[in-house]
């Protein structure tokens, strides 16, 4: 038996596509950058103290 399929209407233009699969849905989430900006300022500030402290090495070994 062969399985029959059905052509499926396709909009005309200017007419908006609205899916009818609920899952296909995006759904809203709250969001913030927050965590993210505070992650990225620890990690720039153990940059900068990394280089400090490379800094002070090099001074040290030439001011002996």
């Amino acid at each position: 038996m062969e399985e029959v399929t059905h052509p499926v209407a396709v909009p005309y233009i200017g007419i908006p596509f609205l899916p009818t699969n609920p899952s296909s849905r995006t759904r809203v989430k709250p969001f913030s950058f927050e965590e993210r900006n505070k992650r990225m300022l620890a990690l720039k500030e153990e940059k900068i103290r990394k280089y400090i402290e490379a800094e002070q090495k090099v001074l040290h070994i030439v001011f002996l």
